[in-house]
């Protein structure tokens, strides 16, 4: 008979490990299990990611776009501190 699962994840990308991983922080017993269709984790759209931490320029000022981005971007760059990932800041 298989394993019994508290609760399952579908697709392997970028958002869903971080809800398996936040699942896991908020429940560390619990038992997670992530299905993905691909043949490897974040075969899809993932894989494009540019890896810039966009600014919200490209939204009208004020716009929920652009603050979402902002907030975003700030939430990023504090936890790339606190996880000691290297991140180059470039200013124009």
């Amino acid at each position: 008979m298989g394993q019994a699962y508290d609760s399952a994840v579908v697709g392997a990308g970028i958002l869903g490990i971080a809800v398996a991983r936040e699942m896991l922080a908020r429940q560390p017993r619990a038992r997670v299990i992530i299905v993905e269709q691909a043949e490897r984790v974040a075969a899809h759209q993932t894989s494009h990611n540019s890896g810039v931490i966009h600014a919200g320029v490209y939204y009208a000022p004020g716009s929920l776009k652009a603050q979402l981005c902002v907030d975003g971007a700030a939430r990023l760059y504090d936890y790339c501190d606190r996880q000691g990932i290297d991140v180059r800041r470039i200013v124009f």
